[in-house]
């Protein structure tokens, strides 16, 4: 990431995660600071600047730190201000809590990204680590950097803001448009500049940016994944789906929001890992299965094109390797071409601020794959962006499925699932239209 015109020391103060109520916030002029007393004496009227109190009262503020690419559009209600917001806190045993969450906070490169809790007395989990890079776990390996091929494009071209089709070799593997040319995925218009382009955002077809190795700057339109999150962020406690994660300012279609990040681990440690989960621990692995052959083809493609692997397909079946399952009206076979992935990121204890946002059956983000160095297949990153406008403060979300098959999970389907595998499929909360009402773990 090249985000080294951050500056940790800048980063404002977190707010309280554990005991934040609707009822502490109390709107006074602007620039005015709300102080609470923890014996519960009358309000204090603190101006910006007025001394430290006394030690029975604290306060804490969040200044908000907002490009000019960025306006605010709907600014959240609890702020007094634009710039200065405070909370009513506990000098308590929750008190640990938040300085221990400021702490892990302070690791982070980027705009601030804040933790509120309105809802009840409860902390995201404090054994979470935030990191800005995934961390390598024992036996996994990236592609040497020496193998690396980076482009030979001008640093002038294109008004000066780096590389031009006909030149950029970071294009070599990009996906064809429907008029058969490779296109960068990110906008230059003045409209949209660094955004998705729709070509991308209505796929999902890989993000190919340049490198390390390239002959173009860091400017270069072709960087943006890289650069790492431009935009602040927000845990909070939602009613009734945990903790939950919702951007600061307005977002417009198909601009980055972050990466998700954690522990790369080997397929063979995931399935250790997942074995020892509950459902009530969730789920927060990602197979890196970009460049993977799906696992599954219907039985008429698989007659179509692998004839001669029926008996390899009825051993698999026979062996119990492999359930002949229905979807969409026909059975799906293994395919002989499918290999399993190799690595797989677990952000269940390690990761960023998007490990905390929720699933929806009708999402506003989509994830996508991003690489840099093109011949490493197996690792990659792993980037949010907006599905379309998304007003400041409101809830982000996406589709942990990712699928194109909407169809509705029905009650008895789901009796089934745990009559043959041993547990209830897990109901989806995320109330929207088309909401498939079940997740298949």
């Amino acid at each position: 990431s090249t985000s080294q015109n951050y500056r940790q020391s800048s980063r404002p103060p977190l707010l309280s995660p554990s005991e934040l109520s609707s009822n502490s916030i109390k709107k006074r002029g602007s620039g005015d600071v709300i102080v609470v007393s923890s014996d519960d004496d009358d309000d204090v009227i603190v101006p910006p600047k007025r001394p430290r109190p006394s030690k029975q009262t604290k306060i804490i503020t969040l200044r908000t730190k907002v490009s000019s690419s960025h306006p605010v559009q709907n600014p959240a209600v609890r702020y007094s201000s634009p710039q200065v917001s405070a909370v009513k806190i506990s000098l308590g045993g929750a008190d640990s809590a938040r300085k221990q969450i400021l702490e892990n906070l302070k690791i982070l490169r980027g705009p601030v990204v804040s933790v509120i809790n309105q809802v009840d007395n409860t902390s995201p989990p404090l054994t979470f680590k935030f990191v800005n890079e995934s961390i390598l776990g024992s036996g996994v390996e990236a592609a040497p950097a020496e193998v690396m091929i980076g482009c030979e494009c001008r640093k002038d071209n294109g008004r000066n803001i780096g590389c031009e089709y006909l030149s950029c070799d970071c294009l070599a593997d990009s996906a064809l448009n429907a008029e058969g040319k490779k296109v960068f995925p990110y906008s230059a218009a003045k409209l949209n500049p660094g955004c998705l382009r729709d070509f991308y955002l209505e796929s999902r077809h890989h993000i190919y940016e340049c490198n390390a190795h390239c002959n173009c700057e860091q400017n270069c339109k072709n960087r943006k994944v890289q650069h790492g999150r431009q935009v602040p962020l927000e845990i909070f406690k939602t009613e009734d789906r945990g903790w939950g994660l919702r951007c600061l300012v307005h977002l417009r279609q198909g601009e980055f929001i972050d990466t998700y990040r954690g522990e790369i681990i080997t397929v063979d440690e995931a399935i250790k890992r997942g074995n020892n989960r509950t459902m009530d621990e969730g789920n927060y692995l990602m197979d890196f299965d970009k460049f993977k052959e799906p696992e599954a083809i219907t039985k008429s493609d698989f007659l179509s094109n692998f004839s001669g692997h029926t008996r390899w397909h009825e051993k698999k079946v026979r062996d119990q390797d492999w359930t002949v399952y229905t979807k969409n009206g026909e059975e799906m076979w293994l395919n002989p071409e499918y290999t399993p992935n190799k690595y797989v990121c677990d952000g269940m204890h390690v990761g960023g601020p998007t490990r905390f946002m929720n699933h929806s059956c009708d999402p506003n983000c989509r994830l996508f794959t991003a690489s840099y160095n093109h011949s490493d297949p197996n690792l990659y990153d792993l980037a949010f962006f907006a599905l379309e406008e998304i007003p400041a403060g409101m809830e982000l979300t996406f589709d942990y499925k990712d699928e194109d098959d909407r169809s509705i999970i029905t009650d008895a389907q789901a009796r089934e699932v745990r009559a043959r595998d041993g547990y209830m499929p897990q109901p989806c909360l995320c109330k929207a239209e088309n909401c498939r009402r079940y997740f298949f773990n």
